[in-house]
């Protein structure tokens, strides 16, 4: 006589196949996550660091570059179209001749509710054939915000946003990047240990991508965001 499972013993399989994919499955996808994220942020600053160094033999120094003022209308606030326009004058001349890009979309003023300009999500945008995209804004230094997966959720800093700093003088360098006197940098020069990276991540997350560059890009096990 064959013997087979009875209808109780495959519920319970099944059952505790459900309950043990419950537990991983969510592992499995954030640990993907982190290693799609890792990956895109090696890159990106990699191509950067290349970008700057073939740049500065064909434009000398990047102290010597031109970045034009934060551009303001006649209120005094930001512009951000002119400043969108300035960002792309900037990456047309310096950055783009040493890139694979795909496209770039230039910064716009928006108009909230209230009649007030604002610049969210429209500051002079680069794209990448991999989704992944970046863009400017023109303050004190460069501002590069990179985005590991473009215009797709969650778009929140330390998740899948990070910040990138490029400034063109010793005291602005200095200033915004610590020790570090490269020409793209993050906060991780600007603060003296793991600890002080970590605490700032913590509070600040527009300051986590100096704690993974302290990490080589790496999501470290105390990372305090879920991606």
């Amino acid at each position: 006589m064959k013997q087979a499972f009875t209808l109780a013993e495959v519920l319970i399989t099944l059952g505790i196949i459900g309950v043990v994919a419950a537990l991983t499955i969510p592992t499995l996808i954030s640990n993907h996550k982190k290693i799609e994220t890792s990956s895109r942020l090696k890159k990106f600053y990699s191509s950067m660091e290349q970008a700057i160094r073939l740049s500065e033999i064909d434009n000398g120094e990047s102290t010597e570059w031109i970045k034009a003022s934060t551009q303001k209308d006649e209120n005094g606030n930001v512009d951000f179209e002119a400043n969108g326009k300035v960002s792309k004058e900037f990456f047309m001349t310096y950055l783009a001749p040493y890139f694979k890009y795909t496209k770039i979309v230039d910064g716009v003023n928006e108009i909230d509710k209230d009649g007030n300009k604002t610049g969210n999500g429209t500051q002079t945008t680069v794209y990448f054939a991999d989704g992944s995209t970046f863009n400017f804004n023109n303050g004190s230094c460069m501002d590069i915000v990179f985005d590991t997966n473009g215009n797709r959720k969650p778009n929140i800093y330390a998740k899948d946003k990070f910040i990138f700093y490029m400034c063109f003088t010793e005291a602005s360098r200095k200033s915004v990047c610590g020790k570090s006197n490269k020409a793209i940098c993050t906060k991780r020069n600007y603060y003296n240990s793991r600890t002080e990276l970590l605490n700032a991540c913590k509070t600040t997350p527009y300051y986590c991508s100096g704690l993974l560059e302290y990490e080589s890009w790496e999501f470290p096990y105390d990372y305090p965001y879920k991606l």
